[in-house]
């Protein structure tokens, strides 16, 4: 029994045990933040397109094959950013909440401040979910996820119509922005950074709006019977 007991005290004081996966699974969280938070400066330095995974690596100070084991390739940072910019908004969001429509325009103009920051990298996280690759990763954490949340809460409170899918009023928004970014919509200089988002939320909100119920009209003698 001593033995037993000296044993397991042993294991726990070399490290060990079940301590031991907790410990890797926070070395591993870490790297991974690592990993994704040079390649975000990166990003921001020098664009989307023009950083390769060489240099992420470098910067981080990981091998490449440790890259790949977080990431398959650099579009993979792709959704992590996505969850990341999510998480930023659904913080915003504190009890008490606002109007659904108050809610949807904070959230354009959050992304319009990312879209300054990193219009490439925004662009191509957009497109990638206009092409499928996105769209076949969508999760609880994700932009659209969000989006869709707050359609269905307007729904519920009779702000936004009933008849529209937020799935479909989700990736209307995204698809959107997506062509704003890749430049199939304005031509340089033809809007500003402020008149394109008026005009996004336009197009993809006022449309949400419950229009108010109209008076019937009704013929003066109908009127008296």
């Amino acid at each position: 029994m001593g033995a037993a007991v000296s044993k397991a005290a042993r294991r726990r004081a070399s490290g060990d045990g079940s301590a031991a996966p907790g410990r890797r699974a926070r070395k591993k969280a870490r790297t991974r933040r690592e990993i994704f938070d040079a390649a975000m400066a990166l990003f921001e330095r020098q664009g989307f397109d023009a950083v390769t995974v060489e240099q992420i690596c470098q910067a981080a100070d990981v091998a490449r094959g440790t890259f790949f084991l977080h990431f398959p390739a650099k579009s993979a940072l792709l959704p992590e950013w996505n969850s990341q910019l999510a998480s930023e908004l659904r913080a915003r969001l504190a009890e008490p909440r606002g109007s659904a429509a108050a809610e949807y325009r904070m959230l354009v103009d959050h992304v319009g401040q990312r879209w300054l920051r990193h219009a490439d990298m925004l662009g191509a996280m957009l497109c990638d979910f206009l092409t499928g690759g996105g769209a076949a990763r969508a999760g609880e954490d994700d932009l659209r996820a969000l989006v869709e949340e707050i359609v269905r809460r307007g729904q519920e409170r009779g702000e936004f119509r009933h008849n529209v899918s937020p799935r479909l009023a989700a990736t209307a928004l995204l698809t959107t922005a997506a062509a704003i970014l890749a430049g199939a919509v304005f031509r340089e200089g033809e809007a500003s950074a402020e008149e394109i988002r008026n005009q996004l939320l336009h197009v993809t909100l006022h449309g949400l709006v419950q229009p108010k119920p109209r008076i019937k009209w009704q013929p003066a003698d109908a009127a008296r019977v």
